[in-house]
């Protein structure tokens, strides 16, 4: 009989012992599903985050594109302003040459 008892109080406090096994692995289980949650919630944030950021990124280097197209095409028109400018004083020197030429025959 004393046997049984002692069993019986050993089933308790094996049993005592589980339950409370239970109670932390279920505070356990809890506090790592509120901290999964909380981590896709942060996933999903910069998901978001990360595309806006993309379609930054994609309207930024098209305004680089056209920046630079405009850079290069302003650098073809001083390139030619530079041919005119050059030209023009050329014609300017030759009309100079040309009345010069011109008074020294009236004379």
């Amino acid at each position: 009989m004393e046997a049984i008892k002692r069993r019986m109080n050993a089933l308790r406090i094996e049993a005592d012992e589980s339950a409370s096994k239970v109670d932390e692995l279920s505070a356990k289980v809890k506090t790592l599903e509120q901290e999964t949650l909380s981590k896709e919630q942060e996933i999903t944030s910069l998901q978001h985050k990360n595309s806006v950021l993309e379609q930054e990124v994609e309207k930024l280097e098209r305004l680089h594109g056209e920046a630079k197209a405009a850079a290069d095409e302003s650098a073809q028109h001083g390139t030619q302003n530079e041919g005119l400018t050059r030209k023009l004083q050329l014609l300017e020197e030759e009309a100079e040459e040309n009345e010069k030429n011109l008074r020294e025959t009236n004379e």
